[in-house]
């Protein structure tokens, strides 16, 4: 059974979609409360699975290797922007590529002053292995795992 991507959802073929808004929404106080994507079943999407060109255009995702019993997950990247070139180019880099196990989730960001301040509190609160720093003022969001 395969994978497919349709619109910003991945699926395995056959199960049922979910009408869940994509949008981030505002929680009480400032935090934005992000729709971090899973797959149907509620798993997260392999990375190498994802077609990049059928998700949102823009946001945040985060690339992370899954634990096991005698290893810890670790976040490898943080990424901002335009989600469909980001991720396509994640996944033509070496470094991911020839990774095994990895796992991609991401959450639309519509408003362009918000993205970067996102990215930041990701950044500082998931410390991926690479990336960039994003020196902005943070803005608090739920991170992936809460999803």
């Amino acid at each position: 059974m395969g994978t497919s991507v349709e619109a910003d959802r991945v699926e395995s073929r056959g199960a049922a979609q979910s009408g869940a808004s994509r949008e981030p929404q505002r929680k009480s106080g400032s935090e934005v409360q992000l729709q971090w994507f899973k797959a149907s079943g509620g798993e997260w999407p392999a990375f190498d699975k994802v077609d990049p060109e059928q998700i949102d255009p823009y946001g945040v995702f985060v690339i992370w290797r899954n634990g096991t019993a005698t290893k810890v997950s670790s976040v490898l990247y943080v990424g901002r922007g335009p989600i469909r070139q980001q991720l396509s180019r994640c996944q033509r880099d070496p470094v991911f590529r020839d990774s095994r196990d990895l796992r991609v989730t991401w959450a639309k960001v519509d408003d362009f002053e918000t993205i970067d301040s996102v990215a930041a509190y990701l950044y500082q609160k998931l410390r991926p292995l690479w990336g960039e720093a994003v020196l902005v003022p943070p803005r608090a969001v739920n991170p992936p795992w809460a999803a």
